[in-house]
């Protein structure tokens, strides 16, 4: 025995020459507690490691991607409501209707709806809620010159947008346009600042507005409106600027602020203008749409649009297509796997469902961005799309169907999921180094504050 002992690391110190001290004791309580903590901190996280995850190269080999899908539409009956995929090689199908169910709904009983009438339709398409304070800008802007901040490529935009719109047709060149060009400016200044309200047969104050043409600049325009002399002075009512209609009445009376006012007093009078609509629900029920589509598995886009059927003809452009997504996933089927999942990947498999959509203005649709990543969970043998989303409203032309689109576009990498690499001697390792750090840090602590505390009292006893 005495020979093993010679190969003693851990030897002691004979208790004679060891001395207990109040500083040691409670070094050694803190680094019991000190001790605790941390071993406790080290188990929990070992026992509950979060899973790792690697990013790769896509490896899923499928030819078709499996879209699901369950979204109702507030004011879209079943009959017109169609849907359509398209895809990155071109492929585009329209009026699917396999593996597809419609369900009729109801608007909640509120309002059973109604179509609009043409009226309704000319006062809210055209109305200043309709048009950005931009496009406001542009339609109310006069046409001088083509090296302005406008654009001035529609007129028969800033014809519609207008009650009533009152054109100076001139030249640069003309004599007599630039003597009646004071005139034209002062009454064109007093109508556009409300200064003179016209109003039409019921009263009401009409939206007139008073521009000027520069037929040098925009002679195209002028050749489009049939425009012969200079100056010619034409008052257009709403949806009139077809020249091949003349819906138009030209002024020919004295050229001066007086008789202008008079003449547009006069005209505006002959007509009623305002109706009164408001936005609300066409049809008396919605739809709601739920099925699968399997698509190719390259980027696309589903669209979901009204179109015509055998009994009724629609005016498309201004059908709603304004949603709620029930659910809208790739791949399997969520409900089979979403409990199988770690919790921090279940709220990416469908992060759209149970959102509304809305738009209240026509012309306009909500645009669905969908990233599809392909992601494989190695702890449980499961494979699930993870998704991100984005989604703007999208203004559309007048005369084009308003659709609600959900574009998808896939990662060409993949998201492995699997086990912490924690091991069990990672573990030990951990604790010792704890359990050391911890006695190794509280007793150079101690041995410190020792000698600081010797070193005081003799500079005491000293000065003693």
């Amino acid at each position: 025995m005495g020979l093993v002992s010679n190969f003693d690391a851990f030897r002691t110190v004979p208790k004679d020459l060891a001395e207990a001290s109040t500083t040691g004791a409670v070094m050694t309580l803190c680094a019991l507690v000190t001790c605790s903590v941390l071993f406790i901190c080290e188990v929990t996280a070992f026992m509950t490691a979060k899973p790792r995850t690697d990013i790769v190269l896509d490896s899923n080999q499928d030819s078709l991607l499996r879209i699901n899908f369950d979204v109702q539409f507030y004011d879209m009956v079943c009959d017109h409501l169609t849907v359509g995929v398209w895809d990155a090689f071109g492929t585009e199908r329209m009026n699917i209707t396999k593996d597809i169910t419609k369900q009729r709904i109801d608007h909640q009983g509120k309002d059973k709806g109604n179509e609009y009438t043409e009226d309704e339709l000319t006062e809210l398409e055209f109305s200043e809620k309709s048009f950005t304070k931009e496009e406001l800008a542009e339609l109310d802007s006069d046409w001088s010159s083509t090296s302005d901040q406008f654009k001035h490529d529609d007129f028969s935009k800033v014809v519609d947008s207008h009650d009533f719109t009152f054109v100076n047709f001139y030249a640069d060149w003309c004599p007599h346009c630039r003597m009646f060009s004071q005139t034209w400016g002062e009454f064109e200044n007093k109508v556009n600042n409300d200064q003179d309200k016209i109003k039409d047969a019921d009263g009401n104050v009409a939206n007139v507005r008073v521009l000027k043409i520069n037929c040098v600049d925009f002679e195209e325009t002028c050749q489009e409106q049939k425009v012969q002399g200079f100056p010619s002075i034409r008052l257009y009512r709403r949806g009139a600027a077809d020249a091949k209609k003349q819906g138009w009445e030209e002024f020919r009376g004295r050229r001066d602020a007086e008789a202008l006012s008079v003449f547009a007093h006069a005209e505006v009078a002959k007509r009623h203008m305002h109706t009164g609509a408001t936005y609300h629900q066409m049809f008396k029920e919605g739809c709601r749409l739920s099925g699968t589509l399997d698509v190719a598995r390259v980027p696309g886009t589903v669209h979901f649009q009204a179109m015509h059927n055998n009994e009724r003809t629609l005016n498309l452009a201004f059908t709603n297509v304004s949603h709620f997504v029930n659910t809208f996933t790739f791949g399997e089927d969520p409900k089979k796997i979403l409990s199988s999942l770690p919790a921090d990947y279940k709220r990416s498999v469908n992060p759209i469902d149970g959102k509304s959509f809305v738009v209240d203005k026509f012309h306009m649709a909500p645009h669905h961005y969908i990233k599809v990543v392909n992601t494989r969970f190695e702890i449980t043998n499961r494979k699930s799309y993870q998704l991100t989303h984005q989604w703007n409203t999208r203004t559309i032309q007048r005369k084009q169907v308003p659709q609600a689109k959900f574009s998808y576009d896939l990662s060409p990498v993949e998201v492995v999921v699997r086990k912490a690499d924690r091991r069990w001697y990672d573990f030990v390792t951990s604790i010792f180094a704890i359990i050391g750090g911890a006695f190794t840090f509280m007793s150079m602590t101690s041995g410190l504050v020792n000698f600081c505390g010797a070193q005081f009292k003799a500079s005491i006893n000293k000065l003693g």
